[in-house]
């Protein structure tokens, strides 16, 4: 069975491919995810693994939904757009992985529940 990629990793890739008019937001949202996934995944006890250790595949549908309607807009409540741009990302970044063949089938189906609940 192979390795899931890292998530950090397929991050960077997606962003290489991002439109010059969609960088900032983009770049936005890739930042606070990945923030976000450290806080989720990052720690455990006194030890601390990089961003750079977390699995693509340890981005699920539960992860998605806390992102998109809880962390977002806690970490940047100034911005009224932010659920937005997060869903405008979400939906392009699983189009990437989609074309990519990076998700499981497993992780594609629990990915379509996330968005067919969040109307993305």
């Amino acid at each position: 069975m192979t390795q899931a990629p890292k998530l950090d990793e397929v991050i960077a890739n997606f962003l290489e491919g991002a439109s010059p008019s969609e960088k900032a937001d983009d770049n936005l949202i890739a930042e606070l995810l990945r923030e976000f996934m450290q806080f989720l995944f990052g720690e455990s006890g006194d030890d601390v693994s990089p961003i750079e250790d977390i699995s693509l595949s340890e981005l699920g549908a539960f992860e998605l939904d806390e992102f998109l309607n809880f962390f977002l807009p806690d970490m940047m409540p100034e911005d009224p757009q932010i659920q937005k741009k997060g869903k405008t990302f979400l939906s392009k970044f699983r189009k990437f992985l989609i074309k990519k063949s990076l998700l499981s089938k497993e992780q594609l189906e629990d990915w379509k529940e996330f968005f067919q609940e969040n109307k993305i």
